[in-house]
Formats: C-alpha cells, sequence, structure tokens
C-alpha cells in the first residue's frame, strides 16, 4: 500500500520525527512519500521553487497514494492535503483512494476538558470539529504509531479482500 505522510513539517523536530516515521512504515512493508524527502522541492536553498510547483508535486503525490496518513495538527496544507485525498476517495475512486487516516499525538489530548473553566483557562486541546468528522468519516484517527502500523495493516488485508 502507498501512502502520503502528511503532517507539520517546518521545524527540524517535525523533520526529525516524519523522517523517522516514514522509516517505520516502511520497515512494515509501506511505500512512503514523506514530504521532507521531496526534491527538488524542498530545497530551501532554490530559489525556483514556487508555490505552484510545490502544490503540483504534492497533488502528484497525493493521487500517487492509496492513503494520507494525516498528522492532526491546525496545518493548513495538512489539511487542505486530506481534504483532497477525501474528495478523491468518495468523489473519485474509492477502490484505489482508501481515504484519511488521522494520527492523533498531541500529548494534550489527553487532558479532559474543564466545563468550569472557559478560554485559555481550559486547557484541553482544541481539535477543528470539521477536520475531526472527516477523519472519523474516512479511515479513522489512531494515537500512537503502533496503532498507526495495526490499523493499516487492517486496511490493506480489508482491501486485499475486496480485491483492490
Amino acid at each position: 500500500m502507498r501512502v502520503y505522510l502528511g503532517g507539520p513539517m517546518f521545524v527540524s523536530a517535525e523533520v526529525r520525527y516524519n523522517l523517522w516515521l516514514a522509516g517505520l512504515l516502511r520497515e512494515h512493508g509501506f511505500e512512503v512519500y514523506c514530504p521532507n524527502e521531496s526534491e527538488p522541492i524542498n530545497d530551501k536553498t532554490r530559489t525556483d521553487i514556487t508555490a505552484g510547483k510545490i502544490y503540483a508535486a504534492d497533488l502528484e503525490a497525493l493521487e500517487w497514494a492509496n492513503v494520507y496518513i494525516c498528522q492532526v495538527s491546525e496545518d493548513s496544507g495538512t489539511n487542505w492535503e486530506a481534504g483532497y485525498m477525501d474528495c478523491l476517495n468518495k468523489r473519485v475512486d474509492p477502490t484505489r483512494y482508501h481515504g484519511v487516516l488521522g494520527l492523533a499525538t498531541d500529548i494534550r489530548l489527553a487532558q479532559l476538558p474543564d466545563p468550569a473553566r472557559s478560554g485559555i483557562d481550559n486547557q484541553a486541546f482544541y481539535i477543528n470539529p470539521f477536520i475531526v468528522g472527516g477523519m472519523q468519516g474516512s479511515l479513522g484517527i489512531v494515537y500512537t504509531e503502533d496503532e498507526l502500523i495495526a490499523r493499516l495493516k487492517e486496511i490493506d488485508v480489508t482491501v486485499a479482500a475486496k480485491g483492490g
């Protein structure tokens, strides 16, 4: 199965995590597109890379993939890509494009909201409900890398059983 690993990718900790996660997915037999590895569009020393080139390259990679792994965040690019894959799944070819699988590893998700507090005093992590609903209506949301691998394997087996 081919997966597109989407998520924040701009600070060194995010880059290291993405590269590590791409490697882990490959160890489990998945083909992976990780934007941090995408050359030449990710070469920040080049001056000829435009937003249009990045968009075209990412769309090509999304259309190559079967599953979009959406690292749950408020990164607008990640959410745009997730919506694109959801559209491919629901409107173009659900036998080829299996959907969006959320990976929500933010530790703040473990904190329960406190109804007695409002605004910034309520420290529960907020995720846009439209994004959450989209992932729940697609391939779901997992909370650890182990759950991610297990869910991807489950999707792969289900697709193979259907002859896809």
